[in-house]
């Protein structure tokens, strides 16, 4: 089963469209604004822009828990950026991270096949099952060691719960100072 070239190609437009709203976002009120815009008030607001945008651009990639199924070793998501299918048979990447939600955690699985599908899967703990089955059952070209870990495919050091947890914080904030210099750099020519 391989995913039409139509929906790999709209959500190509997309995610394009999306990165290049966020980089004018970030680049453009300096350029407008000049150097008056270099104070700290000023570059918090593209420092903000960078933080959050690319969150908001994966969670219109991600299925909710009851959003997608799978079927016929075709995994069928709903997203706010279209369908999506990805076949399990055919896994090219796997990839997982763990995020804190207002009820506790959450488990994102990453999924990408051959064909171009691709999808983020907001997975329960009864649910790794299915990704777990297909990566043994098929393999997959690429599967990172925090999915390892998260899945069961291979046990957790004591340190790597606490090691992913801080580099997914480092990850989510580095973006608001680097936008901030980027910011005062541009307002100042």
């Amino acid at each position: 089963m391989s995913t039409s070239t139509g929906a790999v190609r709209r959500r190509r437009a997309f995610f394009a469209v999306g990165w290049a709203v966020l980089l004018l976002a970030i680049v453009v009120p300096p350029l407008v604004v000049g150097p008056a815009f270099a104070r700290p008030g000023a570059l918090v607001v593209p420092g903000l822009v960078a933080t959050i945008g690319p969150a908001i651009l994966m969670d219109a990639g991600t299925a909710r828990r009851t959003g997608w199924r799978v079927a016929g070793g075709v995994a069928r998501a709903r997203t706010w950026s279209g369908a999506r299918e990805v076949d399990l048979t055919e896994l090219r990447t796997v990839r997982a991270w763990e995020v804190m939600t207002r009820t506790g955690s959450a488990t994102l699985v990453s999924l990408s096949d051959r064909s171009g599908g691709w999808v983020i899967l907001t997975v329960a703990d009864e649910d790794t099952h299915l990704v777990t089955d297909a990566v043994r059952r098929h393999g997959a070209g690429y599967v990172s060691p925090w999915a390892k870990a998260l899945l069961g495919l291979e046990p957790t050091r004591w340190y790597a719960s606490g090691a992913r947890l801080l580099g997914l914080i480092l990850i989510t904030i580095a973006p608001l100072p680097a936008a901030m210099l980027l910011a005062a750099a541009i307002a100042q020519r």
